[in-house]
């Protein structure tokens, strides 16, 4: 019973919303999220490294091709987004088998727990009938 508690106070939590979701589902819901989360890092390290390079950049704009330029950050940042949402997608399926393996003892326990207390309840009430 004390394994139960422990469980259901701190994986319970963790766990709680993949009981909501099928496996597909929870992935998808990680990979979108990650998604935003990835174009808005991108976003933010693109930007220092403009601000850092800001000097360099003013002096070359005439001569720089901006199209090529434009394209070597696009292809940067689909490698970027590829490379992360493989990780997450990874993750995400590791933490889900994880996480059902994890579900099923933790039913296991809980049925086992029921039946004892069955067959608890079932030896008190033959007594319970004596008394009256």
């Amino acid at each position: 019973m004390t394994k139960l508690a422990a469980y259901e106070a701190h994986n319970g939590k963790k766990y709680k919303m993949m009981t909501r979701f099928f496996r597909s589902d929870f992935v998808g819901r990680h990979l979108f999220k990650a998604f935003a989360a990835g174009t808005a890092a991108y976003g933010i390290i693109l930007l220092m490294w403009g601000m850092y390079h800001f000097d360099e950049l003013i002096e070359q704009l005439d001569s720089m091709d901006i199209v090529q330029f434009g394209i070597a950050v696009l292809v940067r940042y689909l490698i970027f987004q590829l490379v992360y949402l493989v990780a997450v997608d990874i993750y995400a399926n590791l933490f889900y088998a994880e996480g059902k393996r994890d579900l099923r003892r933790f039913y296991r326990r809980l049925k086992r727990l029921d039946r004892l207390y069955d067959e608890e309840e079932s030896r008190r009430a033959p007594n319970r009938r004596e008394d009256h």
